[in-house]
């Protein structure tokens, strides 16, 4: 995504040398300790290996005050079929696509993080039936 993220910021007039990309894991993330203003998040926690852990990086990394924006895909509602698919799924899902998992409670995980103020939002998307139920929202140190 890097090649995306630095065409997209250079049509939007950044210029290179006011920013850097990091290649990391999600939970070491290597930056100091309360060293950025927002970490931003989309589709990411499907596919790391430990989602608390990565939670933690992201609130050690932000100053106070700072933001946490994401949008993360989470499982069906229990005993839908979509939730019956996920599950059947899954094991092929990770293999596939970069160790995705579809049957993540993601928002749970988000709102049991202890940010000081949280707004969570769940939203259904028509286009992408198999990982529909997604979570978006804004949270702070």
């Amino acid at each position: 995504m890097e090649k995306y993220a630095q065409a997209a910021a250079e049509g939007a007039g950044l210029l290179p040398e006011k920013f850097q990309f990091l290649q990391a894991v999600g939970e070491a993330i290597p930056v100091r300790d309360a060293s950025v203003d927002a970490v931003i998040g989309t589709l990411v926690l499907c596919s790391v290996g430990d989602v608390d852990q990565t939670l933690k990086e992201v609130k050690r990394v932000l100053k106070p005050g700072g933001l946490y924006l994401f949008v993360e895909h989470v499982a069906a509602e229990e005993g839908t079929f979509l939730r019956l698919l996920q599950n059947v799924l899954d094991p092929l899902q990770q293999a596939v696509s970069d160790g995705c998992h579809l049957t993540r409670f993601t928002g749970k995980n988000i709102s049991h993080a202890g940010f000081s103020d949280l707004r969570l939002s769940t939203a259904f998307l028509t286009n992408a039936p198999l990982i529909n139920s997604h979570v978006y929202g804004i949270a702070s140190k």
